[in-house]
């Protein structure tokens, strides 16, 4: 899975962010990512070593790094916060507002097609079977009508 941090979470705060399996993390921007329960394993790309965090533990994130995070033991869950260096332009809000709402349109629309493709394999179905029900000579175009 993949998470950025600043676009899929509310643009308007930052916040708690529950993690109860392990997800992929960008930062969008430079900022700190702080445990606030649980204790927490962080891979970092470009390092060697993966980090064991505890409540209280933060990591300095670049713009653009992505890490993996993921609670310290199975089926346990942890809590983390981020806090972005700089806060958030207008311009950002109003994009990420867009765009969550051109992906529920997109989500929308989608099903709308489906729904659509499937009346139009069960009106296929209905005409086969009422072809195929049909004598020979039933027909208008056998009879020759149609000439």
């Amino acid at each position: 899975m993949f998470f950025d941090l600043t676009v899929t979470r509310d643009p308007l705060r930052e916040g708690p962010l529950l993690l109860a399996r392990a997800i992929r993390l960008r930062a969008r921007h430079g900022g700190e990512l702080r445990v606030s329960t649980g204790r927490v394993w962080l891979t970092q790309n470009g390092r060697w070593d993966d980090l064991v965090l505890s409540p209280g533990d933060r990591v300095r994130l670049t713009a653009g790094q992505d890490v993996v995070a993921e609670p310290w033991r199975a089926g346990n869950s942890a809590r983390l916060t981020w806090c972005a260096d700089q806060p958030l332009r207008p311009v950002d809000v109003l994009r990420a507002g867009l765009a969550r709402a051109l992906r529920g349109a997109a989500r929308g629309v989608d099903a709308f097609g489906a729904r659509l493709a499937a009346w139009a394999r069960s009106a296929e179905a209905s005409a086969r079977r009422a072809q195929g029900s049909m004598a020979c000579g039933e027909s208008i175009a056998s009879s020759g009508a149609l000439q």
